[in-house]
C-alpha cells in the first residue's frame, strides 16, 4: 500500500489499521480465503468497484483538501475486501453497495454512480439516515467491548462500509496530513474550545 506513508505517532496509524483489519474480521494469513473451485480470492466485481469508488467520493469528497479517491482508500478497501476479508465481512459488504446501489435505481431511475455529484449526495444523506437508524439489541446480543462494540443499526452491512472507507482514509498520508491536527498531550487544560470552520476531526474508534 505505497499511498499509505508510515507517519508520526506510529501508534494512531496502527490502531487504525487494526481497527480496520478488526471490521473486516481478517484472518492471521492474507489471501486464505479463496473462490470456491478456484485458487483466485475473492474480489469486487467492476460493477461494485465503480460503486465504492462513486461511494467514497461522495462521502469523503476533495475539497480543498484531498478527498478518499485521492487517498487511494476505495482501491486498498478493494485489495484488502480480496486478500484479507473473512466470507462473512465480504458478504456484509458487498450485500451494503448492492443495496445501496437498488435503492438509487429505484428512487432516481440512475445507478447510484452515474447521478450528478449533488444527486448523489443528496441521496446518501437520506439513505445514510435510514440505514444507520438505530434499533433494538436483540436480547440475545452478545455483550460489545470499546473495540467490538455491538452495533445495532437497520443495516450494520452499511455501517461497516462506511467505518471502513473513514478508518482507511484517517490511517492515510492525506487523511493524516491534512484532515487531522495534532494536539499536544497532556498539554495546556483547555475547558472550552470553540469550533470553527477551521476545527479538524479526530481519529477515534467507535460510531462515526
Amino acid at each position: 500500500m505505497e499511498d499509505f506513508a508510515m507517519m508520526a505517532p506510529m501508534i494512531d496509524r496502527r490502531g487504525l489499521m487494526q481497527r480496520a483489519m478488526l471490521l473486516l474480521g481478517a484472518t492471521a494469513l492474507a489471501g486464505c480465503d479463496l473462490l470456491p473451485g478456484s485458487g483466485a480470492p475473492a474480489a469486487l466485481a467492476a460493477d461494485r468497484l465503480k460503486l465504492l469508488d462513486a461511494y467514497a467520493d461522495t462521502l469523503l469528497p476533495a475539497t480543498d483538501t484531498p478527498g478518499a479517491l485521492q487517498a487511494g482508500v476505495p482501491r486498498v478497501l478493494a485489495q484488502m475486501y480480496a486478500d484479507w476479508a473473512s466470507a462473512e465481512t465480504r458478504e456484509a459488504l458487498s450485500g451494503a453497495l448492492d443495496r445501496l446501489d437498488a435503492a438509487a435505481r429505484r428512487q432516481t431511475g440512475k445507478a447510484f454512480a452515474e447521478l450528478a455529484a449533488a444527486d448523489r449526495l443528496a441521496f446518501l444523506a437520506a439513505h445514510d439516515k435510514a440505514a444507520l437508524a438505530p434499533v433494538p439489541l436483540a436480547p440475545d446480543a452478545p455483550k460489545g467491548s470499546l473495540f467490538e462494540p455491538v452495533i445495532s443499526v437497520a443495516d450494520v452491512g452499511y455501517h461497516k462500509l462506511k467505518e471502513l472507507v473513514l478508518v482507511l482514509f484517517y490511517a492515510s498520508e492525506a487523511g493524516l496530513t491534512s484532515d487531522l491536527s495534532y494536539e499536544h498531550v497532556p498539554g495546556k487544560w483547555q475547558p472550552s474550545i470553540k469550533v470553527t470552520p477551521e476545527t479538524r476531526p479526530a481519529a477515534a474508534f467507535g460510531i462515526f
